[in-house]
């Protein structure tokens, strides 16, 4: 069994976020931008369904981290977390929602597990796996992954087109308007890639697609969604 469960997920997440919180300035959950973060997010998880969250338990956290940085990222078993950088590009609730909804698909869908049982199969072969090493050789055991593998395991083009498409639906449910998404993609753009942008540029699809996507979707399902809601600041 190379897949981490539902608690195993919960553990390392909480391990790699309290190095978050020892490494990087992370916000005050007095901080206004904090607090609008994690309004916005508990918001988000009231429309996932009752079923999954008794299902898959994980413990969702939403933080800001001070930093010019471009970027936000889930880490498994729930932590999200969202730099200053992006935040302060962002006009509006939906856009915040956006990112958040994207970042929760990634939880909800154990995209980091995934990731990470396909990495031990290549790392390992196959064919290895399944005629030489016995159950308990092929169990998964915590204490071998590192904080390192925890944050830099890349997700695949389908994780990040998942949790774009899986996002718009969180997103349209919760009441927020996907434009906001887009308009996400757009800051992005136009910053050129600059600064740490990993979890939303390097290695995904590109952004111009991903934009289109979302487009398409919105003019396709022809539905009329209210207007965004600026920020107050």
């Amino acid at each position: 069994m190379f897949k981490p469960g539902i608690k195993d997920q919960i553990t390392l997440g909480k391990r790699a976020a309290a190095q978050v919180r020892k490494e990087e300035k992370v916000l005050k959950e007095t901080d206004p931008r904090a607090i609008e973060v994690k309004h916005i997010g508990e918001g988000l998880l009231a429309h996932i369904p009752a079923d999954e969250r008794k299902k898959k338990p994980f413990e969702y956290s939403f933080e800001v981290i001070d930093s010019k940085d471009l970027n936000a990222f889930a880490l498994p078993g729930g932590p999200i977390f969202i730099y200053s950088g992006l935040l302060d590009k962002l006009d509006t609730k939906d856009q915040i929602a956006g990112v958040i909804s994207h970042e929760l698909t990634h939880i909800r869908n154990e995209h980091w597990a995934s990731a990470y049982a396909d990495n031990q199969k290549r790392r390992l072969g196959l064919l290895v796996i399944l005629s030489v090493l016995n159950a308990n050789e092929t169990a998964f055991n915590i204490a071998s992954v590192s904080d390192a593998l925890v944050f830099e395991l890349p997700y695949s083009r389908k994780h990040e087109a998942e949790a774009d498409k899986v996002g718009f639906e969180l997103d349209t449910a919760s009441g927020y308007n996907p434009q906001g998404m887009v308009d996400v993609f757009e800051v992005l753009k136009k910053a050129g890639g600059g600064g740490r942008t990993t979890e939303w540029i390097s290695d995904h699809p590109a952004l111009d697609s991903r934009i289109q996507k979302i487009q398409d979707r919105i003019k396709k399902e022809g539905k009329s969604y209210p207007n965004q809601v600026p920020r107050t600041r």
